[in-house]
């Protein structure tokens, strides 16, 4: 993570510097074309070449990465294989203005007077958004906590799947519920395991938010904070969802090889979730995908990366915290169901509309003993 920050922060820094070279008349570009070019990272190298043909072959050799030539005010240009955009669209300006300045001279006016007056008209922007100049920097941030939700509720989703299916397969399984609750083993392993992942994102984080501190990566720390912050809430809200249906999902099979078949719906909704996460944020006045980033198991990715961009309401991100409890509240009533009926099940692979029958029944068998129990006026 530090590495990934520092190099981006050293890319984006990292000067350039091209050489380009004049001929003729052109050479009055060369002045005009480094100050407006130049920047914090281009540097441009002016060279007074003789002739075009001896400059074309500094270019094919490389050591020249533009040649210009011909009339100023449509100049020809030559490169290799590439030119720098700031330098073509610069060219293009100072082609323009030349030409301008002439239609001006050829009117009777003066070049000089006229620029004069040009320079000061001006646009006043005014900002009514107190955020819009860090919009940019929110979108990164957004950008990266959903992408960080996405890859951790896949990861550690199928770690769990993985470990169910691994003491199913080796019959440890049956040891255990000897002595547990199936409802307590499937805690514990969702408790345990998203415990470690907390800790992991914690860690992640911290990095993230001190090399971006010490970088200017991005120049908003106190934005980063929060959306850490909250990155931090969805995920073990948005955990304790996809855990409990992943780990439902492995209790269906015996051996790893099924797994994938299994958990592959799971997956496609996960990863639908982090691509919506782009067209959400491009369309945040949307009202399907306002809606999408308050219902799980859409939140845990689309209203943190909201958040972070400074999109959602805080009725919003209420409502989608309230729904996301009641939903994980739901889930653990039916996964504990399913991976009951289903984890000592081995050989073939069990469906989950067949998981999903049996668990209906057991419940329908456990209230109707519950009621037979009951005592008769």
């Amino acid at each position: 993570m530090a590495g990934f920050i520092v190099l981006q922060s050293f890319l984006a820094g990292r000067p350039t510097t091209l050489d380009i070279g004049f001929v003729g008349d052109t050479q009055v570009l060369a002045a005009p074309l480094k100050q407006a070019a130049e920047s914090k990272t281009l540097t441009i190298d002016t060279h007074d070449e003789a002739t075009v043909a001896a400059g074309q072959d500094l270019v094919n050799n490389g050591k020249l990465d533009v040649l210009v030539s011909g009339d100023p005010a449509a100049p020809d240009v030559y490169v290799k294989d590439d030119i720098s955009t700031t330098v073509e669209l610069t060219l293009s300006g100072l082609a323009k203005q030349v030409a301008f300045n002439r239609a001006l001279v050829a009117a009777g006016a003066n070049p000089s007077d006229v620029a004069a007056q040009v320079a000061k008209a001006n646009i006043k922007v005014t900002y009514l958004d107190p955020n819009a100049a860090q919009q940019t920097a929110h979108v990164v941030v957004g950008i990266f906590v959903a992408a960080l939700l996405y890859v951790s509720l896949v990861v550690y989703g199928q770690i769990i799947a993985q470990g169910v299916v691994e003491e199913k397969q080796n019959r440890i399984v049956e040891i255990l519920l000897s002595t547990v609750r199936p409802r307590q083993l499937l805690l514990g392993k969702v408790v345990g395991i998203g415990l470690l992942g907390l800790i992991q994102l914690i860690i992640l984080g911290a990095v993230a938010l001190l090399t971006v501190s010490r970088t200017q990566a991005i120049n908003v720390p106190d934005i980063g904070a929060a959306a850490v912050a909250s990155g931090l809430l969805w995920y073990l809200l948005g955990f304790a969802f996809y855990a409990l249906v992943y780990a439902a999902g492995g209790s269906l099979v015996s051996r790893q090889e099924d797994l994938q078949a299994v958990l592959t719906p799971i997956t496609i909704v996960v990863v639908g979730t982090y691509l919506a996460f782009f067209w959400v944020i491009a369309n945040p006045d949307n009202p399907l995908g306002i809606l999408l980033s308050m219902l799980p198991p859409f939140s845990a990715v689309l209203m943190p990366a909201r958040m972070a961009t400074g999109q959602a309401e805080a009725w919003q991100v209420v409502v989608a915290i309230v729904l996301s409890l009641a939903a994980t509240f739901g889930m653990t009533r039916l996964a504990a169901s399913i991976y009951a009926n289903s984890v000592l099940k081995v050989g073939s692979r069990v469906g989950w509309l067949e998981a999903l029958g049996e668990a209906q029944e057991a419940r329908w068998r456990g209230s109707a003993a519950q009621a037979s129990r009951a005592p008769r006026p």
